[in-house]
């Protein structure tokens, strides 16, 4: 457990650690995940600490390194995911599967358009079939932030399905000879 001065100043870094990584992400969920994962991170490394070291340096440097590495991590996922949906684009043929493959464009770029931490964590559950303590793990965060993090990008995926249906019954409803 840190001692009374060391948590004191850790709690005076905080704005300073959120503007920081709000510049970096500019994303002020994402930059407060990423402020509360460079805190846990720095706690348990503790014992790492050189006295000798500015704490604020220390700090910094390790929110710097988490949002590098959920960089390289969310680039490698992207590619990934467009290397599946090549395969699966190549595998099959035909009217069905041409509109499949447009849907499922529709789809894929509505997922991109989600917010960053939604978006990783929504691909490495729903479609790499992680496990949420798997994804925490990896991520630095809560089970409890990538439980809200996958219903917020679910939430806005279901919003968007609903909308997109509605849409589809109003053509149908307004065509020539359509129901209505």
């Amino acid at each position: 457990m840190p001692d009374e001065s060391l948590k004191t100043e850790m709690i005076r870094l905080l704005p300073k650690l959120r503007s920081f990584a709000l510049r970096l992400c500019r994303n002020p969920d994402q930059a407060d995940d990423l402020v509360q994962t460079t805190c846990e991170r720095a706690i348990r490394s503790l014992d790492q600490f050189d006295p000798a070291t500015r704490l604020d340096s220390w700090m910094f440097r390790i929110l710097q390194n988490l949002y590098l590495n959920s960089l390289r991590d969310s680039a490698n996922r992207s590619r990934l995911f467009d290397l599946a949906m090549m395969d699966f684009e190549e595998s099959y043929d035909g009217a069905k599967a041409a509109a499949s493959s447009l849907e499922l464009k529709k789809v894929q770029s509505f997922i991109g358009q989600l917010d960053e931490d939604n978006r990783q964590v929504l691909l490495k559950i729903a479609v790499e079939g992680r496990s949420y303590k798997d994804v925490a793990e990896e991520l630095g965060v809560p089970i409890g932030t990538v439980t809200s993090r996958l219903a917020r990008a679910r939430l806005k995926l279901r919003e968007w399905l609903e909308t997109k249906s509605t849409e589809q019954e109003d053509k149908l409803r307004n065509a020539p000879g359509g129901v209505g």
